[in-house]
């Protein structure tokens, strides 16, 4: 049984997770909420839990988060009884949260999955009583208690295959991403990077919430606004470099095909992971750290990159050498190795 969130950065790190213990025989099926359900279609038999926000949320919200959890727990447990899993795996997101109670109630082993380097709340409430924690990027200093450290594995996150490029070459356009529902800040400077540099040709990832937004102002030649795919690896193909915010999943992606990357983490994002993100790239010198509050920099540093093709290739190699593509096999025998024991 594979819990997760709805967001891109849980569904599709987990769906892989999925295919491949499909792959080696294994029965599987997915809880997630609403949101993740549209994302896994028919491709694995998914369950839908009640779950909604609750941290920095209003008294109201919490209460309602309250209430669904219940229900969720209740739900995970009914599930568990009749799917009667012998492994649960939570890969983060609240929805994750009353399955992975419900396993302990129910007294299954437990392994979890962690994209980012700062442990989400769910990794921290819960890893107590994990076999093992997968993390994707190796954990920020000072973040994981003594509990925790001991059950950390670094496998680097979860990708699907499709979204890795063997042997990519370098494309021509600029690519700016802010992650599944873009990033409005990141859309506004891309629109007007494109105005001031009109011989580059921009792709700019603007999520569904902005895209109208986007598409009202004026027209450029040298630039294309896509609302949402689910193949990045299209655009993946045609970037010569990127501008992008730092969640895991995207930041691993972009790194496993080798775009130098500028990254400009979401300022509000839960414990600054995103900071945290971008830090242990840049220092590998696979990408530029650019807070938002000096967004301006963005535009010089993004011009020495593409006088540069040197640099480029130095970033491009440390982006693939810092990535493994592998982790979905490796989770996979690591849990099997586990459970065999």
């Amino acid at each position: 049984m594979l819990a997760c969130g709805g967001t891109g950065g849980h569904i599709f790190p987990a769906l892989a997770l999925a295919r491949e213990l499909e792959k080696r025989g294994h029965k599987v099926l997915m809880l997630t909420d609403e949101r993740g359900a549209r994302f896994v279609k028919e491709e694995i038999p998914v369950a839908e839990i009640p779950a909604t926000p609750f941290f920095g949320r209003s008294l109201g919200d919490k209460l309602r988060a309250g209430k669904a959890y219940i229900k969720g727990r209740r739900k995970s447990v009914e599930l568990i009884d009749e799917f009667k899993p012998n492994v649960v795996i939570g890969a983060g997101g609240y929805a994750s949260f009353p399955v992975i109670r419900a396993a302990q109630a129910k007294g299954l082993p437990y392994f979890l999955l962690e994209q980012n380097s700062v442990p989400g709340r769910v990794t921290r409430m819960t890893a107590r009583g994990a076999k093992e924690v997968y993390c994707g990027i190796p954990p920020a200093r000072n973040t994981l208690s003594k509990t925790l450290e001991r059950k950390v594995i670094v496998t680097g996150n979860i990708l699907r295959k499709s979204v890795v490029i063997k042997d990519r070459k370098e494309g021509e356009e600029i690519l700016v991403l802010g992650g599944s529902g873009g990033a409005r800040r990141l859309n506004e400077l891309g629109y007007e990077l494109a105005q001031r540099m009109p011989r580059e040709r921009f792709i700019i990832l603007t999520g569904k919430r902005d895209f109208q937004d986007m598409r009202a102002k004026s027209a450029l030649g040298n630039l294309k606004l896509v609302e949402f795919t689910e193949h990045p690896e299209e655009l993946y193909a045609r970037a010569k470099t990127a501008i992008s915010r730092a969640g895991a999943i995207a930041l691993s992606e972009l790194l496993a095909n080798g775009i130098p990357s500028i990254l400009v983490p979401f300022p509000y994002a839960v414990d600054d992971h995103q900071s945290n993100n971008a830090r242990w790239a840049a220092q590998a010198g696979a990408a530029v750290l650019i807070p938002e509050k000096e967004i301006e920099r963005v535009e010089i540093v993004l011009k020495e990159l593409l006088q540069d093709k040197t640099r480029r290739e130095q970033m491009s190699h440390a982006g693939k050498e810092l990535v493994p593509t592998d982790a979905a096999a490796r989770i996979a025998e690591r849990i099997e190795g586990c459970l065999a024991a």
